[in-house]
């Protein structure tokens, strides 16, 4: 493996981060999910849609989804979690640093997953994109009800990506399938 050997010491770091679009907004750092909460969740989620999916006939590539979603965030073990505003700001800049980041964790054989996921060139991508969304939504919702209603801003923008995706689908049958998963996860 180029670079070295993964280094296990600077990818736990993510244990203690919370995520800051939460902290922001007045969540407390010790009532907020870190980002390996959030990567937990969203592997979760991805495994979910992805059992859907292949029951209703499609192919998924389940190792290389839950991989992908494992790997999704462990750029800010390195950088932080930076807030989606910012990186909008800069995107190659910032993909750029990620990638450096899973470089400098002993990660670089997953950069190319890595840009799959943000460049969404596969179904796969998708799912873990979609999942990324849906579990900020599902924590989002959790911390709401724990009284921290200034996240609201922030679900309300979740539900708006996962809306795009879902207009995106091409498939119908795609379409219909995530759709009711989606619904179900947001139901409980």
């Amino acid at each position: 493996m180029k670079g070295g050997f993964l280094k296990i010491s600077g990818i736990i770091n993510i244990r203690h981060v919370p995520r800051t679009g939460w902290v922001l907004r007045g969540v407390p750092p010790a009532v907020a999910e870190t980002i390996s909460d959030h990567i937990f969740l969203v592997t979760l989620v991805s495994l979910k849609i992805s059992e859907d999916l292949m029951e209703s006939g499609f192919k998924v590539d389940v190792a290389k989804t839950l991989v992908m979603s494992l790997v999704h965030d462990l750029p800010e073990a390195v950088t932080g979690d930076i807030v989606r505003y910012v990186k909008e700001k800069e995107p190659s800049y910032f993909k750029m640093v990620e990638e450096k980041s899973l470089e400098s964790l002993g990660m670089e054989k997953y950069i190319d997953l890595y840009r799959e996921f943000e460049e969404r060139k596969s179904l796969e991508s998708i799912i873990v994109k979609l999942s990324d969304y849906l579990a900020t939504i599902i924590e989002g919702r959790r911390l709401i009800a724990l009284g921290y209603s200034d996240v609201r801003e922030i679900v309300e923008n979740m539900e708006n990506l996962v809306k795009n995706i879902l207009e995106s689908l091409n498939n119908l049958e795609l379409k219909n399938v995530v759709e009711k998963t989606v619904m179900n996860m947001l139901k409980n």
